[in-house]
């Protein structure tokens, strides 16, 4: 686990204060359910979990996010106006023989009036801080779901795939397969699944569910891998959709393609995109409006001379990002050094489920955290 040297206590407390960060506490326990619901499930192979007193599986925190917005809803109206500074161990498993236990450092803000200079002070203060720990200019890489999924809308994407692309949006590998398979048409779904999948083809949501219960019930179980019964129930409801399905317009698929393609410098990117967006009828609309002036306030908060890049399939693997987000990495190095985004559905989410306060659809936030143990290894390499 990094070694949290003074210098660097000093040096982050003096970021923290820049960015009028509150330095909070958090639990290292919570549900794991949690996280698996609202960062995706990736990170269940991931987490560090144990059964709790009452027989919930309890996990180590893998990220900061969540704990600091359940500590927002906590102690007041989830549109409340804040600015909270995190620092400690996080556990997550990772690969290349990364440890399990390793330090993080963010900062995480919420405000209700937003806004694309919200957006551009996370980075600058994520710049800020890599650089004042390294002493080394990091280069930024951004990426836009929202700009995804204004061309998956303008597109006229079949519902259940628009769906299933958003979720695997940030692995192209995974999107490429998706895309395959959309020209194809039909899904995935083999064996007693698809023969289950196709029942229930064309029944109502609630005999669906009625049907899954049924059949947990019989087999004596509530949960399937740590999934509910309504996840299953719309689990399967979304393979009889996709077996049903014929091939899709193989033009607009490779549109797609072409979108994804799309990667350069901010300002070449954008010039790009907007050639792009006159050949393919200008379905990109608002989003790109929106991106343009995004990356206009991004440019006017960092320092002069930091390297930003766009790529358009690139994407933070967290399935609570609501749309811009962005990675710091230094050249010639592939793993990122801190990382971070919009993630203006969250706290709504999260009071729902706590039943907590008004009930709010978007409240928008954004965060980012330093990984310090790759700072660390940076310099050691250096």
């Amino acid at each position: 686990m990094t070694h949290l040297t003074e210098t660097m206590r000093d040096t982050l407390s003096r970021q923290f204060d820049a960015a009028g960060a509150r330095v909070i506490d958090l639990p290292i326990l919570y549900s794991a359910d949690l996280f698996v619901d609202l960062i995706g499930e990736d990170i269940r192979r991931r987490l560090y979990v144990a059964p709790g007193a009452n027989g919930e599986a309890m996990a180590l925190r893998p990220e900061f996010t969540i704990p600091v917005c359940l500590h927002h809803l906590r102690h007041g109206e989830a549109t409340r106006k804040a600015t909270y500074a995190c620092l400690g161990p996080v556990f997550r498993q990772r690969a290349d023989d990364e440890p399990g236990e390793f330090h993080q450092a963010g900062i995480e803000q919420i405000d209700p009036l937003g806004g694309f200079e919200f957006d551009a002070a996370s980075v600058a203060s994520a710049v800020a801080m890599v650089e004042s720990l390294s002493g080394k200019r990091p280069i930024v890489t951004i990426g836009d779901l929202g700009l995804f999924s204004a061309l998956l809308n303008g597109l006229g994407t079949p519902a259940v795939w628009q769906r299933r692309l958003e979720g695997a949006f940030g692995d192209r590998r995974v999107l490429d397969r998706m895309l395959r398979r959309l020209k194809q048409g039909g899904s995935e779904t083999h064996g007693a699944s698809a023969g289950l999948a196709r029942i229930l083809e064309g029944k109502a949501p609630e005999d669906v569910r009625e049907a899954v219960e049924e059949m947990l019930d019989i087999a004596g179980l509530s949960a399937v891998g740590g999934r509910s019964v309504g996840d299953i129930a719309e689990r399967y409801m979304e393979k009889a959709e996709l077996a049903a399905m014929a091939g899709w317009d193989a033009d607009k698929i490779a549109i797609i393609a072409r979108y994804l393609s799309i990667s350069g410098s901010l300002d070449d990117s954008l010039e790009h995109l907007a050639a792009f967006d006159d050949e393919v009828g200008a379905i990109l609309g608002d989003a790109l409006v929106g991106f343009a002036e995004r990356i206009k306030a991004i440019k006017a908060a960092v320092p002069e001379g930091t390297e930003l890049q766009f790529k358009a399939d690139f994407g933070r693997r967290l399935d609570y990002y609501s749309g811009f987000n962005y990675e710091l990495h230094f050249a010639g190095e592939d793993k990122p050094v801190a990382g971070g985004g919009r993630y203006d559905r969250l706290l709504g989410i999260l009071a729902s489920r706590a039943r907590r306060g008004n009930a709010v659809e978007a409240v928008p936030a954004i965060g980012f955290v330093v990984w310090l143990d790759r700072l660390t290894q940076t310099e050691a390499r250096a």
